[in-house]
């Protein structure tokens, strides 16, 4: 294969339009020799009569020649487009990021996230995938995806990175014509008793019942789903209370029904909402800008 230099194409096109050596090493700002040189190898290396040498007429291209400037000439558009995509690159502008969200916090702030950062990074593919809680931990072990939104609850700390963006608090909710839906606080300890409808998704699940067990309650539970909303049209339908911890802006369900929130006045842990990354996983130049950035827009307006 003959290994042809972009500074013999940049050579070679400048003789070209010049029609001479001298002329076009001015324009490039080198000696004539150094010109003449290149040319020569090139035609060494390549077989081609590349110039016909027309003394004090300067030089022209043969057949040749013509045509192995146009091939020149897309190499060197080539290599200015390689610079702008390396720039790119480096600068965190191009690439893919394979972005992992907790099914049920998608809703909430992953269609945000998307529009904000395609247009401030419109380079960039986002490689998206809603999954459940453990099916998350599963994905960044194995390097399916870089980076996860979900709930600081089973993560080991000496596996992933994690970053904090946002909290949520959990709380109450009760059909519109619940005796306690005209509350402003409750304590869990009212409940007690009550026909209990579950988030039912791994790790939410053992946080739900590790706040009835703080009070050393057995919640009597009457449907169990892991879609937040299947819970709310439950509840609305009176078929028993619920506790959440994300809360929709609205207070009507997918079925026209109303669920009421009420807040809870116990000292209970939140759940975190963090990013995660695989500490062994290969390094992907565009994690540390997207954590910033959802940082930024999870303080800015979407945190509790």
């Amino acid at each position: 294969m003959v290994e042809i230099t972009l500074k013999q194409c940049r050579y070679f096109k400048a003789v070209a339009l010049k029609g001479g050596i001298a002329p076009a090493a001015q324009v490039i700002g080198i000696s004539q020799p150094a010109v003449a040189q290149a040319i020569s190898k090139l035609e060494d290396q390549t077989g081609l009569v590349l110039f016909r040498r027309l003394h004090a007429r300067g030089m022209e291209l043969t057949a040749q020649g013509t045509e192995f400037l146009r091939y020149a000439e897309q190499m060197l558009v080539y290599a200015k487009q390689m610079d702008v995509a390396v720039a790119d690159i480096a600068a965190h502008r191009v690439g893919t990021l394979r972005l992992g969200c907790f099914q049920s916090i998608a809703p909430f702030y992953l269609a945000r996230i998307l529009r904000e950062y395609r247009v401030k990074n419109p380079g960039v593919v986002l490689d998206v995938h809603e999954r459940l809680q453990d099916e998350l931990l599963i994905a960044l072990d194995r390097n399916e995806i870089d980076l996860a939104i979900l709930y600081d609850l089973g993560i080991d700390e000496a596996q992933f990175h994690m970053w904090p963006l946002a909290r949520s608090c959990p709380y109450l909710i009760v059909p519109p014509d619940h005796r306690l839906a005209s509350r402003k606080t409750v304590s869990v300890g009212e409940i007690d008793g009550e026909d209990f409808i579950l988030f039912d998704a791994p790790r939410s699940r053992e946080y739900f019942l590790g706040l009835f067990a703080k009070f050393d309650i057995e919640p009597k539970v009457a449907f169990r789903s892991s879609s937040i909303e299947s819970v709310r049209c439950n509840v609305a339908n009176g078929l028993g209370i619920s506790l959440l911890s994300m809360k929709p802006a609205e207070n009507t369900t997918y079925d026209g029904g109303r669920v009421v929130p009420v807040q809870l006045d116990d000292a209970l842990p939140p759940t975190h909402i963090v990013m995660a990354s695989n500490k062994e996983a290969p390094k992907n130049s565009l994690v540390g800008p997207f954590v910033t950035f959802c940082q930024d827009l999870f303080g800015n307006s979407l945190s509790d």
